[in-house]
């Protein structure tokens, strides 16, 4: 491999620190209102067949599994193929997404309801929900890719990995907060959801422009890959293949994924059912997001200083060692004892979320170090690669938990006339509501904690051979 000429690189300020985490901040105050609310608002509001729904779920989701690696390797491509790589690889696609993505949510929310139902109602939606979900895959893939760009060691990447989790999880207080209420005030309707996507869809674009004014590529050095300038640089269809075959940092991160943003996304589906048809009160979820999302800002503040000592997947094991005990003791809590008190429920619930939440947002700089360990492996970078397929893995446990939740909700019984009419569902659905929302969250946290034991090979004789081969080349 070709060594790379080294050059002073300007110092990571707490404006960019800040700014970097201001990116996920802003697409999760949309992705809040999609994500959570998104079945409710087909099924409920809008009057969607289940069946239907479930088959348009399954084509957006489908969708989304070429959407994001294509976006990935388009951005690796695109910047192989440019003769001056001085120029910033990702903040242009940053840049570019945000009408896409602000447009895209609003019209989601309003333009459907007034489509007069039928065909045209469900053509809308279809199409409206792809053009944000573009928007938001091109900010996203090129916000995740960007943190190579801006660190230059370890502590750097943690750092930004911590401010990315604090953004996420800041994005999730606001979101998680303002949502209910505006629902509770405006109506659990068409028009109070409208109203959030308005909400959510400019406060979400002001904070990715501010991601996008307050970042720099300060380390282009990182784009451009180690091997030789000639035919090894440049972009094969291989590189995905050896990247799965060689890379076993990256295919727990998969795993780990999978069943974070798949089975416990089961559970978040229910969370809305869980509140609003079994407690009766949204706000007591407000509170649980704000407890929740505490929780974490609180923890990653002192990530930094942790990794000190330990390394963030000894932190995101431990967080989600502790996430496992608190579920299956709420469990037990929420399918033996009949009189549910939605007060312990929801601090109980909010700790439990909290501790297993963490893993996702600490694991970017995970992300990161398998890009580095990729490197180290084949002498290609190939982040745009490596993090668009990291994506599909997310999307495809979101595909699998959005049709099956559909599905879940409709099996155990659910009865949209009943909320409607202000009735009671029937004891059998609520027993199903309580252990979807409760069992699968469970579920998850074990499966994610299984793939960081047993296939993460990161350990500190790899990290230090790694730290040998980045001085060899001028990186450290």
């Amino acid at each position: 491999m070709a060594k790379e000429t080294t050059k002073k690189i300007p110092k990571l300020t707490f404006k960019n620190i800040v700014g970097y985490g201001c990116g996920d901040c802003g697409g999760v105050i949309t992705l809040t209102l999609v994500s959570g609310y998104l079945t409710r608002y087909l099924q409920v509001h809008l009057a969607i067949n289940a069946a239907v729904l479930a088959i348009i779920l399954l084509i957006w989701n489908a969708w989304d599994t070429i959407n994001d690696p294509l976006m990935g390797t388009l951005l690796d491509i695109v910047f192989a193929k440019r003769k001056d790589h001085t120029k910033d690889k990702f903040r242009p696609w940053i840049l570019a997404s945000i009408p896409i993505m602000v447009v895209g949510i609003i019209a989601f929310f309003t333009v459907p309801a007034h489509m007069g139902g039928g065909i045209p109602m469900l053509i809308s939606v279809f199409i409206l929900k792809i053009i944000y979900e573009g928007g938001y895959t091109m900010m996203n893939i090129s916000m995740g890719s960007l943190i190579g760009a801006m660190s230059t060691n370890d502590q750097e990447r943690a750092t930004l990995a911590s401010a990315r989790g604090m953004g996420s999880t800041v994005g999730g207080l606001i979101a998680g907060f303002i949502i209910p209420q505006v629902l509770n005030r405006v109506g659990d309707n068409t028009e109070g959801m409208a109203v959030a996507g308005i909400i959510c869809g400019v406060l979400g674009g002001v904070v990715v422009f501010l991601h996008y004014a307050l970042t720099v590529e300060r380390n282009k050095l990182t784009s451009v890959s180690t091997a030789d300038d000639s035919k090894e640089s440049s972009f094969k269809l291989s590189d995905i293949l050896n990247i799965f075959k060689n890379n076993r940092a990256f295919l727990a991160l998969v795993v780990h994924s999978i069943g974070i943003c798949g089975v416990q996304a089961l559970g978040q589906g229910a969370a809305t059912y869980m509140y609003g048809d079994v407690l009766h009160d949204f706000n007591i979820q407000s509170y649980a997001n704000t407890v929740a999302n505490v929780l974490m800002i609180i923890i990653l503040l002192g990530a930094p200083l942790l990794t000190r000592k330990w390394d963030l997947v000894a932190i995101i094991r431990t967080c989600l060692a502790i996430g496992i005990v608190l579920f299956g003791g709420l469990l037990f809590y929420v399918l033996v004892l009949s009189d549910l008190n939605g007060w312990i429920y929801m601090v109980w619930s909010a700790l439990a979320t909290g501790m297993i939440t963490l893993s996702v947002q600490m694991q970017w700089g995970l992300v990161a170090e398998s890009i580095d360990y990729n490197e180290y492996l084949s002498g290609k970078r190939n982040e745009g690669t490596i993090y668009g397929f990291f994506s599909l893995s997310r999307r495809i446990g979101t595909m699998i938990s959005n049709s099956l939740s559909v599905l879940l909700i409709a099996g155990i019984g659910y009865d949209p006339a009943l909320q409607k009419e202000g009735l009671e569902q029937a004891a059998s659905t609520i027993f199903g509501i309580k252990a979807m929302v409760v069992g699968f969250p469970l579920l998850a946290a074990i499966i994610s904690f299984l793939s960081f034991t047993f296939i993460w090979n990161i350990n500190k004789d790899v990290r230090a051979k790694m730290s040998e081969w980045k001085k060899s080349i001028g990186r450290e």
